[in-house]
């Protein structure tokens, strides 16, 4: 037995996406699904080639949530000495 989290999403007309992790094998296999309804990620419709979701969307709320860094690295050159040079 394998147990797989990831992100699911269901559509208006009731179809369930999920993206798979690579390492699952191919074939036919029993499934248990459990919806966390208390996980929700988000209320908005999921992105289409119309609305692209943004970086700052996806990972807006993990900004400024780690201790003992700067807020803003552009604020202190140092942090940024070397970056892109080969």
């Amino acid at each position: 037995m394998k147990t797989v989290e990831t992100i699911a999403t269901i559509t208006p007309s009731k179809e369930l996406k999920i993206q798979l992790p690579e390492d699952l094998p191919v074939g036919t296999f029993k499934v248990v699904l459990v919806i966390d309804e208390t996980s929700i990620v988000s209320s908005e419709p999921p992105a289409t080639a119309d609305h692209p979701i943004s970086f700052l969307e996806v990972a807006g709320e993990l900004i400024g949530s780690l201790e003992g860094l700067p807020p803003d690295l552009s604020t202190d050159k140092s942090y940024m000495a070397g970056f892109g040079e080969s």
